[in-house]
């Protein structure tokens, strides 16, 4: 691809700095995007060569005195996505594409398309009016942060479209793409549409004029997105798709969808407007990423997309618990530090699934402490029009003062313990504050090795338990129902020798049995059988996202 950069009018420049950024937001990892840049030259409004001189690998500097425009050339190295011999169709992301220069990232910015015939394109950009002409279209941004903020699609692409909330919203197909049959379209849009309806009643407003979905169909291994302010690019195996896999598709869509608020607008101050010459740490990515992580299943439970599935939000976030316990940073690594060392090592556990639990649990209490009048949809709709963007971003604490300011919570002692600290997350202690019971154990706790149902009832027979043989007593305890098992266990001492007393069809005997040692942790969830008022309601409004107050 071809670019070429107008610098008019200058006004007395000596010298000017061309540099390419250093890295891509979303993704806090350095880029070596100079290296897809060749043919790289500069010359004035005379046509006048201007001579380059390398400061670095991804700097340039040249003498500007006396020249009242620059136009600066350079072809980019892009990759094709689409199946071989197809139309092509390829992606950029801005900071990957464009040249800045010092001095120029509050200034507006112009891009113009020159296309071959019969090619489409698509982006966030903002049309400018009466710009276009026979041989290309006019796009306007603010500044530079807002430019390189869009990602563009280019070549063959199909469209899709639908209104929300009196505001349009486009979705594009580009690469590799599968038949209607392995992926009908008419579903796939309406699926987006109500995410995006969820995601709005989290929030409640959109603040773009236009919204483009761009989804890459192409030989990545899974799925992969990226956040923008009126956009977002999302990259597809391509082959998944064609294999029937589309429900992580949807949850990456509500993922980037949520971003639009939160790390777009609700964010550090470092991350916004960005300085693309460093790297950008912050402490907060467990909220930025991790939380948002929780809100895309909260989005996909409330769409209605995931109705029929008994369970499966509690699941999912159960499933993320496990990732942080396989995790060997975690009770290590505090969500804080794994946040702020994502630019320089490896911290052995996920920001993203520290921040999916911590949202969880902050979820939970707020409702509780609010007494279900207030949820933590309502701290992000509060910090969305605190911030109120492109204002400054948040500072150190603002998260904590705002939970507190909304619920009345004064959640500073469990932020100093687990995000700031690095102490195990309190399951046990929280969940049941939402009508969540948690049966846990850990490696060398004794249990009896015996399966049994909820009746205390042999699960299975074995060599030593027939079938409908029902648990009575231990060492002559009796054993009523399963809780009194439970609470009992904890008691018993691994490798010493028990009597247990079964009943089968009115006749009882006698059984010497080992309590064993459990080898690994065990933790189950289970919703409880009775719940408090309280405790339905924050159940209730979890899933449904409608705080009752009681």
């Amino acid at each position: 691809m071809h670019m070429t950069m107008r610098l008019e009018p200058l006004f007395d420049r000596d010298r000017m700095i061309l540099r390419m950024p250093l890295w891509r937001p979303g993704s806090y990892r350095y880029s070596n995007y100079q290296r897809k840049i060749s043919e790289l030259t500069v010359v004035d409004q005379d046509g006048i060569a201007r001579p380059l001189q390398r400061l670095d690998d991804r700097s340039w500097q040249f003498r500007a005195k006396g020249a009242t425009s620059i136009r600066v050339d350079y072809d980019l190295e892009v990759r094709n996505d689409a199946d071989s011999g197809a139309p092509p169709a390829f992606f950029v992301h801005g900071p990957a594409t464009f040249l800045t220069v010092d001095g120029t990232e509050l200034l507006p910015h112009f891009l113009r398309t020159l296309l071959p015939e019969n090619w489409d394109f698509a982006s966030g950009h903002r049309p400018y009016p009466g710009g276009d002409s026979a041989d290309g279209q006019t796009w306007y941004s603010p500044n530079f942060d807002v430019f390189v903020d869009c990602p563009m699609a280019f070549g063959a692409m199909e469209r899709y479209n639908f209104e929300l909330k009196d505001k349009p919203f486009e979705i594009v197909l580009l690469g590799k793409l599968p038949s209607e049959e392995e992926f009908n379209r008419e579903l796939w849009v309406a699926k987006v549409r109500k995410i995006s309806a969820a995601a709005f009643d989290v929030v409640g407003d959109f603040p773009f004029e236009r919204y483009v979905y761009l989804y890459i169909f192409n030989d990545i291994g899974g799925y992969s997105g990226l956040e923008h302010l009126n956009s977002t690019t999302i990259e597809v195996s391509h082959r998944m798709v064609k294999r029937g896999r589309v429900e992580p598709l949807e949850s990456v869509t509500a993922h980037e969808f949520f971003h639009l608020w939160n790390v777009k607008r609700i964010r550090p101050a470092v991350l916004g407007p960005f300085d693309y010459s460093k790297d950008a740490h912050t402490d907060d990515l467990w909220w930025m990423e991790g939380v948002t992580s929780y809100y895309n299943d909260v989005i996909l439970q409330r769409s209605g997309l995931r109705d029929g599935q008994d369970g499966w939000f509690l699941g999912s976030q159960l499933q993320n618990r496990g990732n942080l316990m396989n995790a060997q940073g975690y009770g290590r690594v505090s969500p804080e530090q794994a946040s702020w060392r994502v630019w320089s090592s490896n911290s052995n556990v996920s920001y993203y699934d520290l921040g999916q639990s911590l949202g969880w649990l902050i979820d939970i209490q707020i409702r509780h402490h609010s007494h279900n009048q207030r949820s933590l949809d309502d701290v992000v709709r509060a910090l969305n029009r605190w911030v109120d963007y492109p204002g400054t971003g948040l500072n150190d604490g603002d998260i904590e003062r705002m939970i507190k300011a909304v619920s009345g919570w004064d959640c500073s002692e469990f932020f100093d313990l687990y995000v700031s600290g690095n102490n195990a997350f309190p399951f046990a202690e929280v969940l049941p504050l939402s009508g969540l019971k948690v049966t846990q154990a850990r490696a060398g706790a004794p249990y009896l090795g015996i399966r049994l149902d909820d009746d205390i009832t042999i699960a299975s027979a074995t060599n030593d338990f027939q079938s409908g043989d029902k648990l009575v007593s231990i060492d002559g305890t009796a054993i009523p129902n399963l809780s009194a098992l439970r609470e009992l266990i904890p008691q018993l001492q691994p490798g010493s020798d028990i009597t247990l007393v079964m009943e089968n069809g009115g006749e009882q005997r006698t059984i010497s049995w080992t309590v064993k040692e459990r080898d690994s942790h065990a933790f189950r969830v289970q919703p409880m059988a009775e719940m408090n008022e309280l405790q339905r309601a924050i159940f209730d409004g979890i899933h449904n996202g409608t705080p009752k107050g009681v």
